[in-house]
């Protein structure tokens, strides 16, 4: 008897002394066709493997890193649009025209609805037959866009 309860006083001892330690802020089980992975948020502790191929470490949320290679400026453009909300017609008026902008107009859902070609310092948009709603507005030049404006048609 006295064997037993030794026995289990050190598996007790054992138990506690590799135990978590501290306290998470969530966890679960992921369980899946190619098996079980346990997981916890907020997790502090690690074990760190090192190896002549690379290094791993257990038990840590590791974080991404993105670095923009260049900074590019900010375009915009100096654009007038009237009326909104509209029953009828948009017009956009452009303060320094460029030859080489273009418009898109997208329902809610993404879908295009009417596209176009800027042709002149003042471009009219007919938005007649569109259903009312909201609509997004996005004018760009031939490489990249510039501006996105919100449109409501009632």
């Amino acid at each position: 008897m006295k064997k037993i309860a030794t026995t289990g006083f050190f598996a007790c001892l054992s138990m506690l002394s590799f135990s978590q330690q501290n306290t998470v802020s969530s966890g679960g089980e992921a369980i899946g066709s190619g098996g079980t992975v346990s997981y916890s948020v907020g997790q502090i502790d690690y074990t760190n493997s090192q190896g002549t191929n690379g290094s791993i470490n257990q038990g840590v949320q590791q974080p991404y890193e993105f670095y923009e290679l260049g900074i590019k400026e900010a375009q915009f453009i100096d654009v007038l649009l009237f009326p909104n909300p509209t029953n009828e017609f948009i017009i956009l008026q452009f303060e320094n025209f460029t030859s080489d902008l273009s418009y898109s107009l997208y329902d809610l859902n993404g879908k295009i609805v009417v596209e176009g070609i800027v042709e002149a310092s003042e471009t009219q948009i007919d938005m007649r037959t569109f259903a009312k709603g909201q609509y997004n507005l996005t004018i760009r030049n031939s490489t990249n866009n510039i501006q996105s404006i919100k449109i409501v048609k009632n």
